[in-house]
């Protein structure tokens, strides 16, 4: 059913508009197709893997399956390219596939005293 819109009128009491009888028929029309869709016809509710509180609906832990995701996003992520590649790596830090970091670039500055070691010196 498409949305019945009650006729206010243009001016009050006026005439133009929606009789009382025939405003509130709509309303229940409206309200009825509401709780038919979101309920049992009588309550208001969201059944299965999903919770309606304070206004937000919640969608449980695993209830997303394929089927469910836009095919975009499905194509992105069987393909693997949902994600940013060198989003963050500048000047002489380079990768695609794998980070790589130039020779030379590893500066004393950079590196944690406590880490460096005697043994991994050696190695």
């Amino acid at each position: 059913m498409a949305k019945q819109t009650v006729n206010i009128g243009s001016v009050a009491n006026d005439g133009t508009g929606d009789t009382l009888r025939a405003s509130y028929d709509k309303l229940n029309d409206n309200n009825n197709e509401i709780y038919t869709l979101l309920g049992n016809g009588t309550t208001l509710s969201i059944t299965g893997d999903a919770t309606v509180s304070a206004g937000a609906v919640t969608i449980a832990d695993d209830a997303v399956t394929a089927a469910k995701l836009a095919n975009s996003i499905n194509t992105e992520i069987a393909a693997n390219t949902a994600k940013v590649t060198n989003a963050t790596h500048t000047g002489d830090v380079t990768g695609a596939t794998a980070l790589t970091i130039g020779d030379d670039k590893v500066i004393t500055a950079k590196i944690l005293d406590a880490n460096v070691t005697t043994a991994k010196i050696a190695a």
